[in-house]
């Protein structure tokens, strides 16, 4: 049986919950109870607590504030927030803070018992998952376990696995030759895996904990096959799953994505393939998937990312281009011409060792600078002007040294000038934004508009904001508004909610919130220092 924990300032509240919910029927003991945060603590500290529902706003210690520190004492704890109309923002911040629904007054009891269950159908799996989890302390796989992982492994590499060898391991396997409804990969990697604070026994538990945890999740989905290709990443492989049961592939992959950053602090970053429909297939899939993970963790970590139509053409005009002087390309991206030069002359003396004819190499020199002028440096007035005489003087030279002396000349002036460029661009490109932001301080306004606004991708927009300013855009429009605030608050003739709304919070109570978290004091106590 499982134990909640009611948390409200009104007593009729926390009574009508305990009286009218079925505890017993949904699977829990009688709730505790507490009508203050403060009160809450030390009941959270003495007894193990599996649900929280608390009231977001309290005297003292608020909702908020509560779920923060019940996250901290059972980082799997499931917490229900139970929110007023004009609480919204509040019960935002609750769910970022670890609350895994709310719920609106007046309370319908119906709605309750329905988040209850849901509560325990995810704890009796979390629970499921920390059992066997826990038996993973030596990893000990049987024969059919071992067999599987090989066979994924073959099935990832480059050649095409014939036709003989496949009906063999369909047959071993007990799998379909021709899985009739269709066969998805899915690619899961540990984000941050290599960081040297984490102990190689805690990164071997974290490894098996994917592994099962992903396991147990898609398992309900029919036949599926699971193996750990790396100790960060894991390949599963969906085999011709229910049509109807396909919705819920998201679903269980988000859910073992929470569970590793609940019990193990770790972020996952997971790719799903688009359906494929024979075994040979699988490398294709493979590499799309692993290629639309990478791009995507530019942006960030934690992500969920698919492969439609638009990441698989993505991934082919990378594949159409990954053999035309990838190195080179990659050293330019770095913003080191030491490194680049280094290798341009290696490159160069490895075409002579092998005997390239000398129109050969003026003609791959040629298309060096064409890559480096359109994907690194881009076609600008000045880039064009270096790449047009570049290209004259290598129609005009006559040896490969001398060819080698021009591209060399061309990557440094262009380095040179790209840095200059880049800089400024993002210089008045950040200004612009920042002056938008002012102009739209009493208006909500997400990163994705902000970045729809100036053409840009959410996680370039961030990027660039960061490396310029040295905030977060979160942080910056925060400190904004504190700023916009603290000036607004020494003239007496605004109102205190005239200042929140000028500053873009929709309720005062959230103002006063967010002002006494930032500043340590209420905008009125601040206001009364100001004239004192």
């Amino acid at each position: 049986m499982l134990q909640a924990l009611i948390v409200d300032d009104e007593p009729s509240n926390v009574y009508g919950l305990v009286r009218h919910i079925p505890w017993a029927k949904l699977g829990y003991t009688n709730p505790l109870t507490a009508e203050s945060g403060e009160e809450a603590v030390p009941i959270l500290e003495a007894s193990p607590i599996d649900v929280l529902i608390t009231d977001v706003s309290m005297p003292g210690m608020n909702g908020i504030e509560l779920a923060a520190e019940a996250k901290r004492v059972y980082p799997d704890i499931q917490i229900l927030v139970i929110s007023g109309y004009n609480e919204f923002e509040f019960a935002q911040e609750a769910i970022e803070v670890g609350a895994k629904g709310y719920v609106l007054k007046p309370l319908k009891l119906s709605e309750i018992e329905r988040k209850l269950s849901a509560f325990r159908q995810t704890i009796e799996r979390i629970t499921q998952i920390n059992e066997q989890t826990v038996k993973l302390k030596e990893i000990v796989t049987d024969s059919q376990e071992m067999l599987k992982d090989t066979f994924i492994f073959d099935l990832l590499e480059e050649e095409a696995m014939e036709e003989e060898t496949l009906h063999s391991w369909c047959q071993l396997l007990h799998l379909p030759q021709r899985p009739t409804d269709g066969i998805q990969l899915i690619t899961a990697v540990l984000d941050n895996y290599a960081d040297s604070s984490v102990s190689a026994h805690n990164r071997l538990m974290v490894g098996s904990a994917l592994q099962q945890s992903t396991s147990i999740a898609l398992r309900e989905l029919g036949d599926v096959l699971v193996s750990k290709i790396r100790p960060d990443q894991l390949v599963a492989i969906l085999v011709s799953p229910p049509i109807d049961k396909r919705s819920y592939i998201s679903k269980q992959i988000n859910f073992v994505q929470e569970y590793m950053h609940n019990s193990y602090g770790v972020s996952v970053t997971v790719g799903i393939s688009r359906w494929g429909s024979e075994w040979q297939e699988m490398n294709q899939l493979f590499r799309e998937v692993k290629f639309t993970i990478a791009d995507a963790r530019h942006s960030g970590s934690g992500q969920l990312v698919y492969v439609g139509n638009a990441e698989r053409k993505a991934f082919e005009d990378f594949r159409m281009h990954e053999n035309m002087l990838p190195e080179l390309l990659m050293l330019a991206e770095s913003d080191d011409p030491i490194l680049l030069i280094d290798k341009v002359e290696q490159s160069f003396k490895d075409l002579e060792r092998r005997e390239h004819t000398f129109a050969y190499i003026q003609s791959l020199s040629i298309s060096l600078l064409g890559e480096l002028s359109l994907k690194v440096w881009q076609d600008s007035e000045e880039i064009n002007f270096l790449n047009k005489r570049a290209w004259h003087r290598l129609l005009d030279c006559k040896t490969i040294d001398a060819t080698k002396d021009i591209v060399i000349d061309y990557i440094r002036s262009a380095v040179l000038f790209a840095r200059k460029e880049r800089s400024l661009q993002q210089h008045h490109l950040i200004s612009r934004i920042v002056s938008h932001m002012e102009d739209q301080l009493p208006v909500s306004i997400t990163v994705k508009q902000l970045a729809d606004k100036f053409h840009l991708s959410a996680g370039h927009l961030s990027v660039l904001f960061k490396k310029e300013t040295g905030q977060t855009i979160s942080d910056f429009v925060k400190n904004l508004r504190m700023k916009k605030a603290k000036e607004m608050l020494q003239d007496p003739t605004i109102k205190i909610y005239e200042v929140a709304e000028r500053i873009g919070f929709q309720t005062p109570a959230y103002f006063t919130y967010q002002f006494k978290k930032n500043e340590g004091c209420t905008p009125q106590e601040y206001r009364d220092r100001y004239y004192s």
